[in-house]
């Protein structure tokens, strides 16, 4: 399985006076429009909503493989808008090292970097049971 969640509050400069909401213009808003529809469809959220004057993407999937293109999508909203910040936490069962952790990318300063996340991890210990396992 692979599952994620996360959360990216979109801003491409530090500047409040932009045109479509608080420190984001409509050209990178459209951008991050366009990145998201590629990983949006029935079996996984990707929106970008605007909350209060700030834009904020919301991304939630799980789905029965690895999803390279929610990583791929995350960066490029970091490259388009590179004062966003934000995380996004997966646990890939099968990522070909520990299948049994959670990774949390953080987004900031127009970058994204993997970290091991000790929230959640070990998945099996942590949020469930051996024994509730099916893979």
């Amino acid at each position: 399985m692979f599952e994620y969640h996360g959360w990216v509050t979109v801003r491409d400069s530090l500047d409040g006076g932009c045109e479509a909401a608080d420190c984001l213009t409509y050209a990178t808003h459209n951008a991050v429009v366009d990145v998201l529809a590629r990983v949006r469809n029935d079996l996984q959220l990707a929106d970008l909503r605007v909350m209060n004057g700030s834009c904020h993407v919301l991304l939630s999937g799980l789905r029965n493989h690895r999803q390279d293109a929610v990583i791929d999508v995350y960066r490029d909203v970091a490259t388009a808008a590179p004062w966003s910040y934000g995380v996004l936490y997966i646990q890939d069962d099968e990522s070909g090292g520990d299948e049994n952790r959670w990774v949390t990318w953080v987004m900031k300063r127009g970058t994204i970097a993997p970290h091991p996340d000790r929230f959640l991890s070990p998945h099996v210990g942590e949020v469930e049971d051996a024994d509730d396992v099916s893979y």
